[in-house]
């Protein structure tokens, strides 16, 4: 029992891990008009190795197995479908044998099927939910929480586009040369929160899915070194990465528990990725452009150059934020404007201006909105006040690492209020 109980938490690892990457592998020889199919034949491959894996024992190359079979499984329903199937019989025996590229093309798998997602045809949001959902192996609610949106929405937005490229309306082609820079914008937006889920995962119990964030980062510099795409913007977010993964190795304790930013060991924070983010945020100034990723960069890099939280530029921080929301506003990016301005003026302030953002109602089911409403609630000693605002962004978090640090900032608090009735 225990060792099936280990073999289902490894296929589940390589489910959330190599899921995306053998779509795109899967999705390069059967085409997608197919995905669906591809889909299902990858989840029942990892239902198949749960059944067999714990009396045959774990192959050698488990991921190459998975999409061997996970490949058969698509021969097999296209067949009976009386589809007719035109794919080399490749052997997936030790790795996946890579494909040859014309000249122009981009040569890793999964950035070909990123930017093939990103169709113009399709609408924007459809694009990136769509690429998140097949490349990255995104559940429905991910998608929809880096949305700020519903599962209904985005299953209409990922079903509206697939319904697309299965009418056959639009060729879904490998895009090369001046195409590829027509569709970065997406593409980009792709990685960004691919990241984003990976450095702050809205389920479960990792606090860093280091998986998705290495493999934003690695596609990011992909992009960067390749001379058909590489331009300032991809840069600034390839500094973004960096400066956000230099402090992984601070941002766990001693027992597993997650650190804020004010309570991790700065010493840990990663000097490599650092010099390397710089390096990047020097390439990104190439030009007069000036994208959001340059902001969200330039962001970082205060956070990543600062000595100590007291000696962080907050003031260029805000004017960072400012600037972004003066381009496109966004409610969370309000919200960590409002935290860096608490930085600089006191707490009564701070609240007002948190209170004004609830008005709107934008972040009401945004469980950092009532965590960060609640710490300045307790630093002006409205505990009752508090504890109802660390209660509603316990309701709110899906992750069980957040849900353990909200709940004993709940447990301190409560200890707190005791003390003061004594």
């Amino acid at each position: 029992m225990e060792q099936t109980s280990e073999i289902n938490n490894f296929v589940g690892h390589l489910f959330r891990h190599h899921a995306g990457k053998m779509a795109a592998v899967l999705v390069r020889h059967f085409g997608v008009a197919n995905i669906d199919t591809i889909e299902d034949a990858i989840q029942d491959a990892m239902i198949t190795a749960m059944k067999r894996w714990p009396f045959s024992g774990t192959p050698d190359n488990p991921t190459a197995w998975l999409t061997q079979v996970a490949k058969n499984a698509v021969i097999d329903k296209l067949r009976r479908e009386q589809k007719t199937v035109t794919i080399d019989d490749l052997e997936f025996a030790q790795e996946i044998t890579p494909a040859s590229h014309f000249e122009g093309e981009i040569d890793d798998d999964q950035l070909r099927l990123i930017f093939a997602c990103c169709h113009s045809s399709i609408s924007p949001d459809s694009q990136v939910a769509l690429t998140l959902k097949i490349v990255c192996g995104f559940s429905v609610g991910e998608i929809a929480r880096a949305f700020l949106s519903n599962e209904s929405s985005v299953t209409k937005l990922i079903t509206r586009a697939k319904g697309r490229l299965r009418s056959g309306e639009i060729a879904f082609e490998i895009p090369a040369g001046n195409e590829l820079a027509e569709r970065m914008t997406p593409v980009l937006k792709v990685l960004y929160l691919m990241f984003n889920e990976g450095y702050a995962p809205t389920a479960g119990s990792e606090i860093v899915r280091r998986d998705l964030c290495s493999e934003a980062l690695r596609l990011a510099e992909h992009l960067a070194q390749d001379a058909k795409t590489t331009m300032p913007q991809v840069h600034a977010l390839a500094a973004l990465f960096c400066f956000h993964a230099a402090r992984f190795p601070a941002r766990v304790g001693s027992h597993g528990e997650l650190l804020l930013l004010a309570d991790q060991d700065r010493s840990r924070w990663s000097q490599e990725l650092i010099a390397s983010g710089l390096k990047h945020m020097t390439a990104s100034a190439r030009g007069n452009e000036l994208s959001n990723y340059h902001l969200e960069a330039e962001i970082a890099s205060v956070h990543a150059v600062a000595a100590s939280l007291d000696e962080t530029d907050w003031r260029r921080i805000v004017e960072c934020y400012e600037l972004l929301q003066s381009r496109s506003y966004s409610p969370i990016a309000e919200l960590n404007k409002v935290i860096a301005i608490g930085q600089i003026e006191n707490s009564e302030q701070t609240l007002d201006r948190l209170d004004q953002l609830e008005a709107d109602g934008k972040l009401s089911n945004y469980f950092l909105f009532h965590a960060a409403r609640a710490h300045y609630l307790a630093d002006l000693d409205r505990i009752d006040a508090a504890l109802d605002s660390y209660q509603r962004a316990l309701s709110l978090s899906h992750n069980e690492t957040t849900r353990r640090l909200i709940a004993n900032k709940i447990g301190e608090l409560k200890g707190d209020r005791n003390e003061h009735t004594i």
